[in-house]
């Protein structure tokens, strides 16, 4: 078991990164960066296709090449030996479910799918597990519709467990994918209380979308509470030490009311953010702090990931989505355990 543990915890981070990325890669429609742009929601909220603040991807890519096709081939020597381990003890629950999270990391849906079902068979009541097996048989549908079984499956979870988040948003998605936008909204308008308000503030242009196509008035406004400029004396356990600067040249823009977000994201820029905080402006530069006390989701902590992208933007609006006039950083990727200040230039005004 002590080789098991060894690719298992190799694999620990990544699997805990795919759980919430899927769901919430409706995260810049939920733009849902909770997209909050999942594929799945983009289509469910009728080509709605939100964006997180502008992020040079390409460049991000090539910056992390080099670390990428290292972890990539660590991954597959350690996928490879999770398949003889499941293949030798194929009644073992844990490796099977660690090697259906491993395979949709690597986007190999169709072996996750598969290998998902096995697990669910040793554990049908296992709502989490169900739940991913019900994503997976969605990314391997023809145009990601929803089979009647994944339904089955997201209802079932919902009925045993009414606070599964990732189950209430895939069945809003679905509601919405399959023309029922009433349903969604009542599914995702249980869901916007749970979650934590930097990630609420993505979600309810999702279903702002939903209540415009069901006929129903939006959702009256809701201002999220302002985060204190300054952190506490107290510094969490693996807190990321934060200043956020100006241009000069753009210091002058910048007017009362105006509002900064700073996000801990996932190395390509997709998913949920891992941390966020909106910050009511005072004065630039300002001095803050991300931490586990700031992950949206608990199965997406900062403290486990290894490099994070770092994303700031002032709006002028107060909205999480990107709008002209606002003014971003350039998205930084940084260590997560580094205990220097990081430093985010506002310099670029978004068009």
């Amino acid at each position: 078991m002590s080789q098991f543990a060894i690719f298992a915890a190799l694999l620990g981070v990544l699997a805990v990164a795919l759980a919430i990325s899927s769901l919430w890669k409706a995260s810049r429609a939920l733009a849902l960066s909770l997209a909050i742009g999942l594929p799945l929601a983009a289509a469910a909220l009728y080509h709605l296709k939100g964006e997180p603040a502008a992020i040079d991807s390409h460049a991000v890519a090539t910056a992390a090449a080099p670390e990428t096709a290292a972890m990539s081939m660590s991954m597959e020597d350690a996928v490879a030996k999770l398949e003889q381990r499941v293949a030798s003890e194929p009644g073992n629950l844990e490796g099977l479910a660690l090697l259906a999270r491993s395979y949709m990391a690597m986007e190999k849906y169709d072996m996750a799918r598969d290998t998902y079902a096995k697990a669910v068979k040793l554990s049908p009541d296992d709502s989490d597990l169900t739940v991913e097996y019900a994503e997976a048989m969605v990314r391997t549908s023809p145009d990601h519709s929803f089979p009647p079984e994944a339904i089955a499956m997201l209802e079932k979870a919902v009925a045993k467990d009414p606070q599964n988040q990732r189950a209430l948003f895939f069945l809003g998605t679905q509601r919405m994918h399959d023309n029922q936008p009433a349903e969604a909204v009542a599914i995702w308008e249980k869901l916007l209380p749970m979650l934590e308000p930097a990630v609420a503030v993505e979600l309810r242009p999702q279903i702002d979308a939903a209540r415009l196509a069901a006929g129903m008035a939006p959702l009256p406004p809701q201002e999220l509470a302002p985060t204190p400029a300054h952190p506490s004396i107290s510094v969490p356990e693996g807190a990321m030490n934060i200043e956020v600067q100006i241009d000069p040249a753009l210091a002058k823009t910048v007017k009362p009311g105006d509002v900064v977000y700073v996000f801990a994201r996932s190395i390509d820029g997709s998913g949920p953010p891992f941390a966020a905080k909106r910050i009511e402006l005072g004065n630039l530069p300002l001095q803050l702090q991300l931490s586990d006390a700031d992950s949206p989701m608990p199965a997406a902590r900062l403290s486990a990931q290894k490099n994070v992208l770092l994303v700031a933007r002032l709006s002028r609006t107060g909205d999480v989505k990107a709008a002209s006039g606002d003014i971003e950083a350039a998205p930084m990727q940084v260590a997560t355990n580094g205990k220097e200040q990081i430093t985010l230039i506002l310099n670029r005004p978004v068009p």
